[in-house]
Formats: C-alpha cells, sequence, structure tokens
C-alpha cells in the first residue's frame, strides 16, 4: 500500500507531501491539480503514462528548475527525479498491482475487444476498454470476502457479484457476457438488452466494479498483498442514488485490501463514504480527504484536509468543497 507521497516541482506543485489510507479522496475545482496528482502516483507505476503529456522538460513547474516524486509504499521508498537522475525507467512500486481508471471512459458498445497484452488481465483498460475481456478472464475467480458479497449472488464469485453490484446502483438491471473467440471480440447483454438500450451510467459503472471485485478476489485469496486502483470521476452518467451506493461500495473495497484513490465532484458520492464511515463499513482513519485550490497568480496549488470524524461530520469545510447546493440555496431562499 501506499503510505505517502512528495511532490516538488511537477507541474502545479510546489512542495507538497501527502499521506495515502485505504481510501483517498480528491476534490476540487477543475485545473486544480487533482489529476496531476494522479499523473504523479501513474509516474511510479506506467512509463507510457508521460506519452501523453509531453517531454518531461515540460512537466517541471515554472517555480522551479527541477522535479521530483518521492513515493513511501510498504515496498521502501521509491524516487523519480529530473533532470538529475535522467531516470526514464520509473521503478515499479512493489508488492502492489496498479490500474487506472479515466474519466473518458467508453460508452455502450455492441462489441468490446480481447486484449492482445502479455499482462492480459492485469486492468480493464484506462477507458474500460477490456472490460468484459477482464471479466472473462478472472471468469472463475470466487472467494470475494463477505463486505463485497450480495446476498442475491448466492455466491462468492465475481462474475455473479458483478451483476447483483451494478443491480444495486440500476435496480433491476442482470449482466452477462459472452465470448466470440475467433473474432477476438466479446459482447455483453443487460437484462437481455443490447448495451445501448440502457444507457451510459451502466458502462460507465461496470469497469470500476469489475476491477475493485477481481482485485478484492485476488487479495482474499492472497494472490496479491496488496492493490492499488486510482479512478477518474466514477460517477460519471449515474442518478444521485447511484453516485450514493457506488460510494459506499468503493469504501467496502478500501476496507479489505483494495487501496482506492478518486478524483470526484460529486457530493453524493462524498456522502456514501460518509455513511459508509458512520455505519462502521470504512474506518475513519483508514480514509483521507483532499481539497486543492489552484491560484493562477502564484502559479501553484494550495491543499486543504477536512478530516472526518466516526460519525461521518468533517472537523472543517473549506470553501469550494461540495458546498455548492448550500450556496445555491441560500440563493434560492
Amino acid at each position: 500500500m501506499i503510505n505517502k507521497i512528495h511532490i516538488q516541482g511537477f507541474k502545479c506543485f510546489d512542495d507538497e507531501e501527502f499521506v495515502l489510507t485505504p481510501f483517498t479522496l480528491l476534490s476540487g475545482l477543475n485545473s486544480s491539480g487533482k489529476s496531476t496528482f494522479l499523473q504523479a502516483v501513474r509516474l511510479m507505476y506506467e512509463k507510457s503514462s508521460l506519452s501523453a503529456l509531453g517531454p518531461v522538460s515540460e512537466l517541471v513547474s515554472t517555480l522551479h528548475k527541477k522535479m521530483s516524486i518521492t513515493l513511501t509504499s510498504s515496498g521502501g521508498d521509491y524516487l523519480f527525479e529530473y533532470p538529475e537522475s535522467k531516470n526514464y525507467d520509473y521503478p515499479f512500486v512493489e508488492p502492489v498491482i496498479a490500474a487506472y481508471i479515466s474519466a473518458a471512459r467508453l460508452g455502450p458498445e455492441l462489441y468490446l475487444p480481447v486484449s492482445q497484452e502479455e499482462e492480459r488481465g492485469f486492468s480493464v483498460g484506462e477507458k474500460g476498454e477490456f472490460v468484459l475481456d477482464f471479466l472473462e478472464h478472472h471468469s472463475e475467480l470466487a472467494g470475494l470476502p463477505d463486505i463485497l458479497r450480495r446476498r442475491e449472488a448466492n455466491s462468492s464469485s465475481v462474475r455473479n457479484n458483478v451483476s447483483a453490484w451494478l443491480g444495486v446502483i440500476s435496480p433491476g438491471i442482470k449482466m452477462e457476457w459472452m465470448a466470440i473467440p475467433k473474432a477476438d471480440l466479446i459482447r455483453a447483454e443487460y437484462s437481455g438488452h443490447r448495451p445501448n438500450n440502457v444507457g451510459f451510467g451502466i458502462s460507465y459503472a461496470l469497469p470500476i466494479i469489475a476491477n475493485v471485485l477481481v482485485y478484492a478476489a485476488l487479495v482474499a485469496n492472497g494472490e496479491q498483498e496488496s492493490t492499488l486502483l486510482m479512478i477518474e470521476n466514477p460517477e460519471a452518467h449515474l442518478h444521485p442514488a447511484g453516485q450514493t451506493q457506488l460510494g459506499e461500495f468503493l469504501a467496502r473495497a478500501a476496507s479489505c485490501g483494495v487501496q482506492i484513490v478518486v478524483e470526484t465532484h460529486s457530493d453524493h458520492l462524498l456522502n456514501g463514504i460518509r455513511l459508509a464511515v458512520k455505519n462502521t463499513i470504512l474506518k475513519a482513519v483508514d480514509s483521507t480527504f483532499y481539497y486543492f485550490n489552484y491560484d493562477f497568480d502564484e502559479e501553484r496549488t494550495s491543499v486543504q484536509q477536512p478530516i472526518i470524524d466516526d460519525d461521518g461530520f468533517f472537523d472543517e469545510w473549506p470553501d469550494g468543497f461540495f458546498d455548492e447546493t448550500e450556496k445555491n440555496l441560500g440563493r434560492i431562499l
């Protein structure tokens, strides 16, 4: 598990140290540094994650001549710096397997491809494009911890519980998938309907649910010591009740060995986490919250850390931290 990350001179960060717990939530306005934080973590795992960001020299803050990222995990301390070390290998931080799910996930697709990568079954893909192949690869995986098992699934298998959790987020939905081996394609049906007939919310939620359940089962079975899942905007295209349910689902995952880092704009998802803490699904000390605010004059991001208590209340409520509903109600009244 990642315990801490120190970021200096990387894009919008001047000199910030972040403590990470089993569940870490990132919030803030657009372009305030949330995605940059995820990029800093990803740089320690994925060399390819730099490809869309341009040359390393462009990632150095305007306030600095160099940058460094130091990540502390259960495996030790890992350092990436530029330009001193010119270390472009980005050491894999063991013993964690890590995956990243982008906000730009695929919508409803009639067919999804089979991964041709050697590490097939490693993740659902950045856009969720390999989610059905990922599930097919782990189709016989069972042993989910009780906290992630749905009673209606009638088993501890990932296959049955994926469908059951989709039904929690969107009541009535039942999901099945079928491989077409010689075409290298896999298709899904939702309650007997094509994906295009059930909307975007299910397609956006499926990669998250699938990746979480597989990782949780791998940890529970002792096949992985720890796992890390980074998710951008898990709430996308979900109705408010579904967002709250997804927040609780992620809290359950964080309580059983899947380290979760979430970037979100949803107060409904936040409240799902708060309720999970209040209902002792997730310990308050196992959750961390950060609010990012970018100062365009100083060209850097400042960070606040409201602390949650055992009842789901915060010790402070920074201006802009999921408070727009209250502000708008004040304007209406």
